[in-house]
């Protein structure tokens, strides 16, 4: 029957699926077809198909600020999304990596580069600072949450009141021949956007890697161990306190790459730029969107969350519209799709599977050996 074809079809098409995405090829095959598509999608911006363009409603210059939060939620992941402390905080370490750029570099005409090893180094320490306070008293859940969040905002009240560090007007970007031969690379400024667009790209492919090599290393183990039941993790002789120590340091090392980067992209910083509290949930909005705990998760969020926001904000006259946007994704999310969008194309084979119009009678291995009358021989 045609029906039983189509079973058939669908039933090879699932085990097609789960096969590849299980292999130690799936992850990195999808990431570099991601990657190959991102390093060309500025070039079709201005093609035409049917009357349409994409650069009508996309912009290199949104696709720019889409690979910021990319990383940055690709940053928090390695630390919220393996161990579970789920930090509410990490403006914090973007504004380190922001402020630590542009402070050695307008005082002592530090190259950028330099500056933002430096600075996200510093966020390092921080994050480090974080973690033996919280760790060191068992804080956990929302009580390590509302922690992080009074450390960001507690830099951003100093930054905000002391002079030194730029105070409430922040600092101005200085001009390349102030401490450079001009734009360029070693500048770190362009007068064109698009070398800003592949600089962001290779910082993301970066921490992709970073993170990949993380997940699948036995130090990805224990911090996924961590996330699933600490006590017992502990129990077997995981160094809890050690491994999220590591986990929080290298994030927030990490989510300072991306402060430097918008620091040099933009002529200005100031606290309420890189310190608000929203930058909190722009960190982390992509990769509860896309999928926690995964690699390609952070990434297909933001390029959900940052179009569709900046939509809406365009298409809407109404001030903060924007943010209620990330709001209605965050719960939609949180209530309907906890294990974000990635986990989209299973679910709907599965559902196909389970409930399209026709009885399939087909079974995989495991389901024939789950139902399989058990004997004696």
């Amino acid at each position: 029957m045609a029906t039983d074809g189509f079973s058939q079809r669908l039933d090879g098409a699932r085990l097609r699926y789960r096969s590849f995405t299980s292999a130690w090829y799936g992850v990195p095959t999808i990431l570099t077809v991601i990657f190959l598509a991102l390093a060309v999608l500025p070039f079709t911006l201005g093609l035409y198909a049917f009357g349409f363009s994409l650069g009508s409603w996309v912009s290199v210059h949104m696709l720019v600020i889409t690979l910021v939060w990319a990383t940055t939620a690709q940053s928090w992941n390695m630390m919220s999304g393996y161990t579970g402390q789920f930090s509410f905080g990490h403006a914090a370490f973007f504004g380190l990596g922001a402020y630590g750029t542009i402070l050695l570099l307008s005082t002592y005409s530090l190259n950028p580069w330099i500056g933002m090893i430096i600075g996200a180094t510093i966020a390092g320490l921080y994050g480090l600072l974080i973690g033996l306070l919280c760790f060191r008293y068992d804080l956990r859940g929302h009580y390590f949450a509302l922690a992080t969040l009074a450390f960001a905002e507690l830099l951003r009240f100093t930054f905000n009141t002391l002079p030194q560090l730029g105070g409430a007007s922040g600092f101005f970007k200085p001009l390349p021949r102030e401490y450079a031969d001009g734009f360029g690379l070693v500048a770190f400024q362009f007068q064109e956007t698009l070398p800003y667009y592949y600089i962001i790209l290779a910082f993301l492919v970066i921490v992709t890697v970073v993170s990949f090599a993380i997940k699948e290393s036995r130090l990805g183990l224990y911090l996924f161990a961590i996330r699933e039941d600490e006590n017992a993790a502990a129990a077997v002789g995981i160094p809890t306190f050690r491994y999220k120590l590591l986990g929080v340091t290298v994030s927030a090392f990490f989510t300072a790459w991306a402060g430097a980067f918008w620091a040099m992209y933009f002529d200005t910083i100031r606290p309420e730029t890189v310190y608000d509290i929203l930058i909190n949930v722009e960190v982390l909005l992509p990769a509860i969107v896309g999928g926690v705990g995964t690699v390609i998760g952070p990434i297909v969020g933001a390029f959900i969350v940052i179009p569709f926001s900046e939509f809406a904000r365009q298409s809407v006259d109404v001030p903060g519209f924007d943010h209620i946007v990330y709001g209605i994704l965050l719960i939609g999310i949180v209530l309907y799709s906890p294990k974000g969008v990635v986990s989209w194309p299973s679910r709907l084979l599965s559902l196909l599977h389970e409930h399209g119009p026709y009885d399939s009678e087909l079974e995989t291995e495991e389901e024939m050996a789950d139902s399989a009358p058990e004997t004696n021989e």
